[in-house]
């Protein structure tokens, strides 16, 4: 905010809104929530075979996806060069990037916890 200094007309000084600290509680990341993310890049691009993706562990959506991700696609290793989790009481979203041979492409995916066991709802490669 502008204060007027006594005396001048023109000259204003600033003095700064305070700065409210956030809270940078972050509760931790289930290992599953991460792994779960590993097993689907992996079989979308070749490395695992799609029969792992289990039905307890991923939805249908997310089966069909990789399944038609593997049809464009032979053997290729996905470096994993971001991985951002948001989580709230019982789901989670993730979203980051990762490197192929020669390009970059992004990922997304969303998850819920139900009775203590993460399962993937849906999962994107763009």
């Amino acid at each position: 905010m502008l204060i007027p200094i006594p005396g001048f007309t023109h000259l204003k000084y600033l003095i700064a809104d305070p700065i409210i600290p956030r809270s940078r509680d972050r509760s931790p990341v289930p290992r599953e929530v991460s792994a779960l993310v590993r097993v689907a890049l992996d079989s979308a691009y070749g490395l695992r075979p799609v029969t792992t993706l289990h039905p307890k562990r991923f939805d249908a959506p997310v089966r069909a996806h990789i399944a038609a991700r593997r049809k464009l696609g032979g053997l290729e290793v996905a470096k994993l060069m971001s991985c951002h989790i948001q989580i709230s009481e019982n789901s989670a979203e993730v979203c980051g990037s990762i490197a192929l041979q020669e390009r970059r492409t992004a990922y997304a995916a969303r998850l819920v916890e139900a009775d203590g066991i993460w399962k993937m709802l849906n999962f994107r490669v763009f």
